[in-house]
């Protein structure tokens, strides 16, 4: 099948749109990117002058359609892309009767962005059960469930040096980018010995308990899975942006186990529906929680061991980039 992949390459280092592109080409697609933040335009031009935003969006406009004349696919598969206009792909569609997918990745943030979007698409996957809740009670029925997964190229246990295990050793480990709702949780955790890691960190203020825990700011796929094989539990906290319940997974659920840590990881609905607590991971409810549960794995680590093991197994056999994409060829095909 040939699909033009609508992407973003807005960071250096991989990520989902990466495994789930390198996931359709193992499958044999013929797949034919296209970076939906291509405008050619700086954002600090863009972001002062309304009419260069506008001719940004022209051009991405443009060089899209002409990527799809060229290419004619079978499949328009978006990951996002909301730069892409209503008419460019209602014209695109009635010209070549592509099948249209989008994924929509970042709820709730994009949510109102979404619900005028969805009708455009044959298919519209999300998330979490709460953007498929509130698309269909908003009367899209084209809404299907699509969480995150790991991909076992990369997130994988891994052996490490007696240096490397000297300079990365933790009792519990945290990856992952700071919000208030993070560092408040950690600052409650922050007596335990507990290795930080990922972007703004640095931003904590200079008598925050967690300033000595932080070791460094973002890392490449192969550095964070090394700062897992060095822990004893990897932590996990889903972050919430909206001002109601969130319930969907972050791709740390995914990844963490398979490294094959114990992940800790606060209490959503998704993650009890996809495992289950005590046996594949553990979910917390409460910093008291949390503690007492950071306590007891790190006096049995022979049972925090048999959970990662079973987690890991669950997660190679159900959620991998390369079941998903199993699945969404089942999605299309009805």
């Amino acid at each position: 099948m040939k699909i033009v992949y609508v992407r973003s390459y807005f960071s250096k280092f991989k990520t989902l749109y990466d495994y789930l592109e390198e996931a359709l080409q193992r499958a044999g697609h013929e797949v034919y990117p296209f970076d939906y933040r291509a405008y050619g335009i700086p954002a600090r031009v863009r972001q002062y002058n309304k009419y260069i935003e506008e001719v940004g969006l022209y051009k991405i406009n443009h060089d899209f359609t002409r990527l799809v004349e060229e290419v004619r696919p079978d499949m328009l598969l978006m990951l996002h892309g909301f730069t892409i206009t209503a008419d460019t792909l209602q014209n695109l569609k009635e010209k070549y009767g592509m099948i249209t997918v989008n994924w929509l990745c970042d709820y709730p943030r994009e949510f109102d962005i979404a619900c005028h979007y969805a009708s455009l698409f044959d298919h519209f996957l999300v998330s979490g059960s709460d953007a498929l809740r509130r698309l269909r009670l908003a009367g899209h029925k084209n809404v299907h469930l699509f969480p995150f997964a790991c991909e076992p190229l990369y997130h994988k246990p891994v052996e490490l040096s007696a240096a490397e295990e000297q300079q990365l050793r933790s009792d519990v480990c945290f990856v992952g980018s700071m919000y208030p709702g993070r560092m408040r949780m950690l600052e409650k955790v922050s007596d335990f010995d507990i290795a930080i890691w990922g972007p703004r960190w640095n931003e904590v203020e200079s008598d925050s308990p967690l300033r000595h825990l932080v070791r460094g700011g973002s890392l490449e796929v192969d550095e964070w899975v090394r700062a897992y094989a060095a822990t004893k539990i990897a932590l996990n906290n889903i972050s919430s942006f909206a001002p109601y319940v969130d319930n969907m997974m972050n791709t740390r659920v995914f990844e963490i186990m398979a490294c094959k840590r114990l992940q800790l990881v606060d209490t959503r609905d998704d993650v009890l529906m996809a495992f289950t607590s005590g046996d594949e991971l553990v979910c917390y409810s409460s910093i008291n929680e949390l503690r007492s549960l950071i306590v007891y794995y790190l006096d049995h680590p022979e049972k925090a061991q048999k959970i990662a093991e079973s987690g890991y197994r669950k997660v190679m056999q159900l959620h991998t980039y390369d079941h998903r994409v199993h699945e969404l060829m089942a999605i299309i095909k009805g």
